[in-house]
């Protein structure tokens, strides 16, 4: 498995696993995949400023290039131990386990776009899913990639408030207390060095 200190930044796995992952998440807007593709941040970003910058870097849930994060996530460890592309192949779909993750999106709300995009993968097959996450997280103007928080484009400037999810108020506050502690969490559990 390779390390998060030896990705290279801009280096993204093969185009077959880029932006999938199991439960339905589009990782090709995940804010620490962007950040580590580009170096640009972003509000998610912003609350992990007590993570190392070379770990903020991540190839895709599919990838072997995993954020520490990434590597404990229960979900992804239950969807490669049976050996299914995605939760919604599973026959206890959705399960308990999927349910609890899921109540996350009262804290984080791009996780509110998992069940729908499963639907989309179970009825239009995983490669339409992925051509529509990749124009959905694409800038109208200039067609640059943008993550699930980014308020602004950082190619062409466009204002993108119409398109992302919101962390502020006390979802911000929360985040900035809840991601280091659960990186820390993780590290500890899954040592990267």
């Amino acid at each position: 498995m390779v390390t998060l200190t030896e990705i290279e930044v801009g280096a993204r796995p093969s185009k077959a696993v880029y932006g999938d992952s199991y439960c339905g998440i589009y990782c090709g807007a995940c804010s620490i995949l962007n950040h580590g593709e580009t170096g640009r941040g972003d509000e998610f970003i912003a609350c992990c400023d007590s993570v190392p910058e070379k770990e903020l870097a991540c190839g895709g849930c599919k990838s072997d290039a995993l954020y520490v994060g990434c590597r404990v996530c229960k979900i992804r460890e239950c969807a490669v131990t049976k050996g299914i592309a995605h939760c919604v192949d599973c026959s206890d779909y959705p399960c308990t386990m999927f349910r609890m993750w899921k109540a996350g999106a009262k804290l984080l709300p791009h996780l509110r776009e998992t069940s729908g995009n499963l639907d989309a993968i179970r009825h239009q097959g995983a490669g339409a899913w992925l051509a529509a996450q990749e124009k959905r997280w694409s800038c109208p103007t200039c067609v640059a990639k943008f993550s699930w928080y980014s308020v602004q484009c950082t190619q062409c400037g466009r204002g993108l408030a119409a398109e992302v999810h919101v962390l502020s108020g006390i979802r911000k506050i929360l985040c900035r207390w809840l991601l280091p502690m659960a990186y820390r969490k993780a590290r500890g559990t899954h040592l990267v060095d």
